[in-house]
C-alpha cells in the first residue's frame, strides 16, 4: 500500500454541488475506494493509539486484535468521518465556496472495499445586491443636521441641575427616615442649586465647575446621539434598498447573543432568570418566537456591512485590534480568544464602515465592551 501519510489520489470524486434556498447548498460526492482504505488504516491507528485490552499497556495493543475487536462497522464508520473532513475541506476550497457554520453530514455508502458516499448540507454566505450605498448615505447625511454643531443650551443644564437636585433630595429623605421614628418624622429641606450644592455632588470646586463639566458629558451624550439618529436613517435607507437571503443561521446566531444578553440584564437587576420568566409566563422559546423579526434585521445589518467592508476593502489594524482583545481577556479571563476576536474586529469593522461612509475619521470608544453598535 502507498504511504498512509501522504494520500496522492484526490481525496473526493463524482462531486455534485446543488444550490437550495435559504443560501444552503447539498455536497454529493464519494470517497474513492483507494482512499477509503489509507483512512481505514488511519482509523485502526488511531483507534489502537486509545484503547486498552486485557495484557496490553494503552497504545500497544497489536493491530490486528484491535481490528479484531472494535470489527469492520466501527472501522469504516471511524474512517468515513476522517475522510469525509478531509474531502469536505478539499471540496470548499476546490470549490471556492463561502461556507459558514457547522455542515449536515450523512454518510449514504459505507462498506469494506467500496467507495464511501456522502452527502453533506451546508450554509453558504449569501449572496447580497448592495445598492449604491454612497449615494444614499450622503442623501441621508444631507437631511440630519451635523452632529459636530450641537450645542448644550442652559435650559439643557438647567434640566439636568433640577434632575440631580431631586434625586439628591430623594437620598438625603431615604436616609432621614432610616433614621428617625415616626414620631419626630421631620421634612427634608430641597437643597438649593449653588455652590455648597455642587460640592456636596462630588469633586467639583463650585456651581460654575460642576456646569462646565456637565456641560462637556452633555455635548458628548447629544454629539453621541445625533450620530446614532443619522446612521440609523442611512443604514434603513441601505437595508431597505438591499437584495439578500438572510439564512437562517445568521439569524440563530443573533437570537443566541439576545437570549445571552437577556440572561446578564436579569442577573444585573439581582434577578433569577427562572424566576422571571415564570412570573411573566414566558419560556426562552417564547422570547426568541418574539425576538426573531427584530433578529433577523440584525443579522441582515450586520451582512450588509460585512459586505460593504469588502467591497471597499475595509479592517482594522491589527495592532489597535490585538490591542482591544487583549484588554478584554484582561477583564474576561474567562472568555475565549478567537470569539472575542472575531467580537471585536466586527464592531471595529462596523464603525469604521459607518465613518467611511460619513466621510470622516472612525471614533474608536477605547476599552467599551458593552457591545452595542451606533446602528
Amino acid at each position: 500500500m502507498s504511504n498512509t501519510n501522504e494520500i496522492a489520489q484526490k481525496s473526493y470524486e463524482g462531486l455534485l454541488v446543488t444550490n437550495k434556498p435559504d443560501s444552503l447548498i447539498e455536497i454529493i460526492a464519494e470517497i474513492p475506494t483507494e482512499v477509503a482504505l489509507i483512512y481505514r488504516h488511519k482509523a485502526l491507528e488511531k483507534i489502537r493509539r486509545e484503547i486498552e485490552l486485557p495484557g496490553f499497556r494503552k497504545g500497544h495493543v497489536p493491530a490486528d486484535m484491535v481490528e479484531k475487536h472494535v470489527g469492520d462497522q466501527l472501522l469504516m464508520e471511524e474512517a468515513a468521518e476522517l475522510a469525509i473532513s478531509r474531502a469536505y475541506a478539499d471540496i470548499v476550497v476546490d470549490n471556492k465556496l463561502d461556507v459558514i457554520g457547522r455542515p449536515a453530514v450523512t454518510v449514504t455508502k459505507l462498506a469494506v472495499g467500496n467507495p464511501i458516499g456522502f452527502k453533506i448540507i451546508s450554509t453558504v454566505y449569501p449572496a447580497v445586491t448592495l445598492p449604491e450605498y454612497r449615494t444614499l448615505a450622503t442623501k441621508e447625511i444631507e437631511k440630519h443636521d451635523n452632529p459636530e454643531k450641537v450645542t448644550v443650551e442652559e435650559s439643557d443644564l438647567e434640566s439636568e441641575l433640577t434632575r440631580l437636585q431631586g434625586m439628591y433630595a430623594d437620598m438625603l429623605s431615604q436616609s432621614a427616615s432610616d433614621e428617625i421614628d415616626e414620631k419626630n418624622d421631620k421634612k427634608v429641606e430641597v437643597p438649593e442649586i449653588n455652590d455648597d450644592f455642587a460640592r456636596m455632588l462630588g469633586d467639583f470646586a463650585d456651581l460654575h465647575d460642576l456646569k462646565e463639566k456637565m456641560r462637556a458629558k452633555l455635548l458628548v451624550e447629544k454629539k453621541t446621539k445625533a450620530y446614532e439618529m443619522r446612521r440609523l436613517a442611512m443604514i434603513e435607507r441601505i437595508l431597505e434598498k438591499t437584495v439578500v437571503e438572510i439564512p437562517e443561521l445568521f439569524i440563530e446566531g443573533e437570537l443566541d447573543q439576545m437570549v445571552d444578553g437577556f440572561r446578564e440584564r436579569v442577573a444585573r437587576a439581582g434577578l433569577a432568570v427562572e424566576a422571571y420568566l415564570k412570573q411573566t409566563e414566558k419560556t426562552i422559546e417564547d422570547l426568541r418566537k418574539e425576538w426573531h423579526s427584530d433578529a433577523e434585521k440584525r443579522a441582515k445589518l450586520q451582512i450588509v456591512l460585512s459586505e460593504i467592508a469588502k467591497k471597499e476593502d475595509i479592517h482594522p489594524d491589527e495592532d489597535k485590534l490585538s490591542r482591544e482583545v487583549a484588554h478584554i481577556l484582561e477583564h474576561y479571563p474567562d472568555a475565549e480568544e478567537p470569539a472575542v476576536r472575531a467580537y471585536t474586529n466586527s464592531q471595529m469593522t462596523n464603525e469604521l464602515v459607518f465613518a467611511s461612509l460619513e466621510g470622516r475619521e472612525p471614533v474608536f470608544e477605547e476599552h467599551n465592551h458593552e457591545g452595542h453598535n451606533h446602528a
